[in-house]
């Protein structure tokens, strides 16, 4: 249910069964954490991360007790819990967390092994919000190599790589290297995860921000509109990344000078933002102050 986008059928699984475990093993049983990670995971894909941390706290607690603090299941804990710090702009936070789960992933797993390539691809993204553009692309390059080398160039998790590497070359104003990036991945998300998965919907979002900055605003509307389309059906309209795509509209209407059309959707992605990751979150003060300006020039208007 979960990988098929099904969230609250498979929150209402994992409740259930952490409910008939607690009861029978024990609180501090190595399945309740592994359960507990399981839900955590889950209600971090719905932008519910408070839930998903304190989950998160209690299986690593557990993990840590039973297996010992090297082991290969305490670094997937730590890294589901740099994934949340990460979604609440908590950048350094998730680092620490990151590094640490790869140091123990690279001495019980080896360099070449899929999961220290994907905790190389969170730290690259957390790198890259925090500006370090070339640290953040010599780790996805690295994570990449691997990837391709162990699961092939038609994996999802090769797609997602070539995605974070675009939004460095998007970064540094590369639009059209970016682009081709992102349309690589695409190609292999649509294959892989179908036309109504939300992963599709972020590549597609992408494209449409690429479009934007090159002023090309009837069609960057157009991809924003599907992604929104996508994400609201996979996810439930009220959630973070449903937000993020209206406030990237927003921008665009903006641009058009259609500040009409932009405020209410600006206005949405403040609200859902705020009850997502807390009125105070950076990302919701930026919109805010966006919301302001376009409050003013429909005044002015």
């Amino acid at each position: 249910l979960d990988d098929l986008g099904r969230y609250e059928g498979a929150v209402k699984c994992y409740r259930g069964a952490l409910e008939v475990q607690v009861r029978a093993l024990g609180a501090n049983h190595i399945d309740v954490a592994s359960t507990k990670d399981s839900l955590g995971v889950t209600l971090w894909r719905q932008g519910k991360y408070q839930e998903a941390l304190l989950l998160y706290d209690d299986a690593l607690q557990v993990r840590e007790s039973v297996l010992g603090s090297e082991h290969v299941l305490v670094a997937k804990t730590i890294v589901n819990r740099a994934n949340v710090y990460f979604r609440q702009g908590m950048c350094m936070r998730a680092l620490a967390d990151y590094s640490r789960a790869l140091e123990i992933e690279k001495r019980t797993l080896g360099e070449e092994h899929v999961l220290v390539a994907k905790t190389k691809n969170n730290m690259g993204e957390a790198l890259r919000i925090e500006g370090k553009y070339e640290e953040a692309l010599q780790l996805y390059h690295e994570s990449l190599n691997v990837l391709v080398k162990v699961l092939g160039s038609s994996h999802v998790l090769v797609a997602n790589t070539k995605n974070n590497i675009a939004g460095i070359y998007l970064k540094q104003d590369k639009c059209e290297e970016a682009l081709q990036c992102y349309m690589e991945s695409l190609d292999v998300k649509l294959k892989v995860l179908g036309p109504q998965h939300s992963d599709v919907a972020n590549t597609i979002e992408n494209i449409g921000v690429i479009f934007a900055q090159q002023g090309k605003h009837d069609l960057a509307l157009d991809k924003l509109n599907e992604a929104l389309t996508i994400r609201s059906n996979a996810l439930g309209p009220d959630h973070v990344d449903v937000s993020s795509t209206q406030y990237k509209m927003a921008l665009v209407y903006e641009e058009k000078q259609d500040y009409l059309k932009a405020l209410p959707l600006c206005d949405e992605a403040v609200n859902k933002a705020a009850r997502a990751m807390g009125a105070d979150h950076p990302e919701v003060l930026k919109r805010r102050n966006v919301r302001d300006r376009l409050q003013h020039k429909c005044q002015a208007a």
